[in-house]
C-alpha cells in the first residue's frame, strides 16, 4: 500500500514539473526527481521482497525511492539549462527633425505713406524707396513680397483693392530704379493688419502704408 501511494506522489510530482511558471532547471530537476524516486521505488520493492519478505517491500520501496528521488533531482537540475533571457527590444530610431521654416526678413516701410484714398507715391516716399532698391539690389536674385495696406475708413472691399493698388504702385517705383520686375510680387492686405489706431488721424496715417519682405 505505501509502494501505492508513493507512485502516486511521483504522478503529481511529475505533474508539477510542467508549471509554465517554473524555469528549466527546476522542470527538469522535477522530472528527474520524480523518475528517480519511481525507479527507486520499484527497485527497493523488488529488492525488499526478494531479501526480506513481502513485510518488508514497503520500507525498501520507501527508503530506495526516496534516494532515487534525490538522485534524479539533482542530476535534472545539473544537466538542464535555463533559457539565455530574451534580448532587450531595439529602440525606435528618433523622429526625423522638422525642417526649420524659413527666414522672412521683413523690411517696414512706415515713411512710404499714401494720400487718402490714393495709390500714388509721394515726393516725401521717394527717398524711402530709393534707399530700399539699393537694399534690395544688394540681395540679388531674392524674391520680394510688396503688401500694400489700408486705413480701416471705406467699405473693406474697397479698400482691399486699394491696398493692392498702393502695393502696385511701389513696384513700379522699384523697378524705374533697376530691380527686376521678375523678383518683385504684391499683396494688399486691405485694413486686416493696422500698426496704429484708426480711431485717430495720425493712426490711420501710418496705417496707409506698404511693406517689403524678402523671401529666402
Amino acid at each position: 500500500m505505501k509502494t501505492k501511494w508513493l507512485i502516486f506522489l511521483v504522478l503529481v510530482l511529475f505533474l508539477a514539473a510542467g508549471c509554465s511558471s517554473m524555469s528549466n532547471r527546476v522542470k527538469c530537476a522535477s522530472v528527474g526527481a520524480a523518475t528517480g524516486a519511481a525507479v527507486g521505488a520499484t527497485a527497493g520493492g523488488i529488492f525488499g521482497h526478494n531479501k526480506q519478505g513481502a513485510q518488508l517491500t514497503g520500507q525498501y520501496a520507501a527508503i530506495v525511492g526516496g534516494i532515487g528521488a534525490i538522485v534524479g533531482g539533482i542530476t535534472g537540475y545539473l544537466v538542464c539549462e535555463d533559457p539565455p533571457p530574451p534580448a532587450p527590444p531595439e529602440c525606435p530610431p528618433p523622429a526625423p527633425v522638422p525642417p526649420a521654416p524659413p527666414v522672412v526678413e521683413k523690411i517696414v516701410l512706415n515713411a512710404v505713406q499714401f494720400g487718402f484714398d490714393d495709390a500714388a507715391i509721394t515726393g516725401e516716399s521717394a527717398p524711402v524707396l530709393d534707399a530700399a532698391s539699393s537694399v534690395l539690389a544688394e540681395r540679388g536674385d531674392k524674391k520680394v513680397m510688396i503688401i500694400g495696406h489700408t486705413c480701416s475708413i471705406g467699405p473693406e472691399a474697397y479698400n482691399q483693392t486699394l491696398s493692392e493698388r498702393r502695393g502696385e504702385a511701389v513696384k513700379a517705383y522699384l523697378v524705374d530704379k533697376g530691380i527686376s520686375a521678375t523678383r518683385l510680387m504684391t499683396r494688399g492686405d486691405g485694413e486686416a493688419n493696422p500698426i496704429a489706431d484708426n480711431e485717430i488721424k495720425d493712426g490711420r496715417m501710418m496705417n496707409r502704408r506698404a511693406e517689403l519682405q524678402i523671401l529666402e
